[in-house]
């Protein structure tokens, strides 16, 4: 570790350092986002990361040690439930009883840039779910990539906090993951079933398995690409399906790729491109409404809305923008560095007492650490702040219940399911990642059960 922090970046080396990272890996730090990549140097010089002298010529060696402070580590386990949902009905469910009936008894999945692993566990679960007894007859292939070394190692230790768990009832957890005190790790039986590999979408290196898969998610990347590696992207993933093959996207990535020449057709917050060749698709069906970012990024949405900071405003040429805390926190919190993003917590709060968001990001790393007194604390306190949000009082039942606190679970399960029946039943919830009020209802009401 170097013992004094490192300067930010002028404006000129920091727009040259995005364009080599633009070229090398794919990720679009241009225009609009010098500033998160001013947040990332930060972060990676509060790891021990010294960027050399001239950053606009790094090696691949030292791009590989940026790397893991330059990609979003945002996910969970079932992410966004409608969208599973229709992959299993509309999707999956027909292609077994299809491949079942020709006595073909295979299928391929990719889950394309997967992070740490939690859409190809849910992917796999899924198929448990649907075939149950039979799975053990039937030949899955199921790759998993990501650009990212650190994540996929994590990815192959299938241990996870409860932070992954936000949106997953208490019974799907324990019916695949075997506790490890805070933590949660896949149960033996299922982490041979998945295949990981470290692998840069954007890169024009063959693909870590060969042609063929009937099914490729890379949802919430493209959107963090420059045009030229999501237009090679999508050709290269396209060109890997087989002839009735699906490449799903995020809804919210259905303009970029139609930017870039692809049409497709939503499949709940999802947008399905069929390979290359297949019969022509029906217009594509734009939402009407863009998700909502990830827990727990700020946006301006319709109430209820967390109180966020203002917008960032143009600096002077040669000064460096100031690193959002926030951003940090996240970011490190996606790494489990639950000390370095507490702090980050409190320093946003420091400069904004009143900011909704700290508090519920702090009550993430909390209970992500394992501290949950002090998360239920966090959430009392923007409770005030935001009296209407249902995600306060939904995490603080999860809390009481590993608290072994069933009252205290009842009665926040309560006020939860008060709060969304304020609501209509496809109402997106605010920070909720494409959540409406109906799946954030059937998630409350699963943790009945539980709190009786």
């Amino acid at each position: 570790m170097h013992s004094t922090e490192q300067r930010p970046l002028s404006p000129v080396r920091l727009q040259a350092l995005a364009e080599q990272i633009g070229q090398a890996l794919g990720l679009d730090f241009q225009a609009g986002q010098l500033a998160r990549l001013q947040a990332a140097l930060w972060q990676a010089d509060q790891g021990g990361y010294a960027l050399p002298a001239e950053p606009a010529a790094l090696s691949s060696a030292q791009l590989a040690e940026l790397c893991p402070y330059l990609v979003v580590g945002e996910t969970y386990f079932q992410r966004d439930p409608s969208t599973w949902q229709e992959i299993g009905q509309q999707l999956l469910l027909p292609l077994l009883e299809q491949r079942a009936q020709q006595g073909e008894r295979r299928l391929r999945l990719w889950s394309a840039a997967c992070c740490s692993g939690e859409e190809a566990y849910t992917l796999l679960f899924l198929l448990d779910e649907l075939l149950g007894a039979a799975l053990d007859d039937w030949q899955i292939e199921l790759l998993g990539s990501d650009l990212n070394p650190a994540f996929i190692a994590q990815a192959r230790a299938g241990r996870y906090g409860p932070y992954a768990f936000r949106q997953s009832s208490p019974g799907w957890r324990e019916r695949y993951f075997v506790a490890e005190g805070p933590y949660w790790r896949v149960a033996p039986r299922w982490r041979s079933r998945i295949r990981f590999a470290v692998h840069n979408l954007a890169d024009a290196a063959p693909s870590p398995a060969p042609a063929g898969f009937d099914l490729i998610l890379c949802r919430n990347v493209l959107m963090y690409l420059t045009p030229e590696a999501i237009r090679n992207s999508l050709a290269r993933l396209q060109a890997q399906l087989q002839p009735e093959g699906s490449l799903l996207l995020s809804a919210a990535e259905a303009g970029l790729a139609v930017n870039a020449g692809y049409s497709g057709q939503m499949l709940g917050l999802a947008y399905r491109i069929a390979a290359p060749g297949a019969p022509a698709q029906t217009a594509p069906l734009l939402p009407t409404a863009a998700p909502v970012r990830p827990i727990p990024r700020r946006q301006a949405a319709a109430p209820p809305v967390l109180r966020s900071a203002p917008q960032a405003v143009a600096l002077p040429a040669g000064q460096p923008a100031r690193p959002d805390p926030l951003q940090g926190a996240q970011q490190l919190a996606d790494q489990g560095r639950w000390c370095e993003a507490e702090a980050c917590c409190r320093l946003a709060l420091q400069r904004n007492p009143c900011d909704g968001m700290a508090y519920w990001l702090l009550a993430l790393v909390h209970d992500g650490s394992n501290q949950l007194e002090a998360a239920l604390h966090d959430l009392h306190k923007l409770s005030y702040l935001e009296p209407d949000w249902p995600l306060t009082p939904y995490l603080e039942a999860q809390i009481q219940l590993r608290r072994s606190q069933p009252a205290q679970a009842r009665r926040a399960q309560a006020r939860c399911l008060q709060l969304l029946d304020r609501l209509e039943d496809s109402s997106l919830i605010t920070h909720g990642d494409g959540l409406n009020a109906h799946q954030l209802r059937r998630l409350c009401q699963a943790l009945e059960t539980d709190t009786r």
